[in-house]
């Protein structure tokens, strides 16, 4: 069963949550859900498991749907408790995902890890090359990174209105 959604427990941070897709391999293993929190227009991806490059392309090319369809302004992308090397999405990633993503609205991403995380030097390109197109800083836990995305999403938003 995945982990749950983060809800903090000392004051709340965020909005209810919507959860609003997932993504399973196919041998049926859960590889990421989606929840989009509406008052803040957030987009929360919970990773899971081993990751391999397709399997980031196919839960990448997934979001864009909910990116269009919800324009988020902030994407919170957890991947904390996960291994893998997804370099080789780089060029998907760069060329599809990300104007496609930006298009919709977004414009600053919350990356979770582990503290302990090796990360490659193809997966720390590929983390380059989204920061180079959208505020992006990483996290090894997601109370930080709400409190930075909520106020970096909000100011946004607000500047956009």
């Amino acid at each position: 069963m995945p982990p749950p959604v983060p809800h903090p427990r000392t004051c709340k941070l965020h909005s209810p949550v919507e959860l609003v897709y997932h993504v399973d391999d196919a041998r049926g293993l859960r590889v990421a859900d989606f929840g989009f929190f509406a008052a803040e227009r957030v987009l929360y991806v919970r990773w899971h498991g081993h990751l391999t490059a397709d399997e980031v392309v196919r839960v990448a090319e997934a979001s864009l749907a909910w990116h269009e369809q919800l324009h988020p302004v902030g994407l919170l992308n957890d991947k904390r408790g996960t291994s893998g090397d997804w370099g080789e999405a780089m060029s998907w990633i760069e060329y599809e995902w990300i104007p496609r993503a930006k298009a919709a609205g977004l414009t600053c991403f919350a990356y979770v890890i582990n503290a302990d995380m090796m990360v490659s030097f193809e997966n720390a390109a590929l983390i380059n090359k989204i920061r180079e197109a959208v505020d992006l800083r990483t996290f090894y836990s997601v109370g930080p990174a709400w409190k930075w995305l909520r106020q970096h999403a909000f100011r946004r938003a607000g500047a956009a209105a």
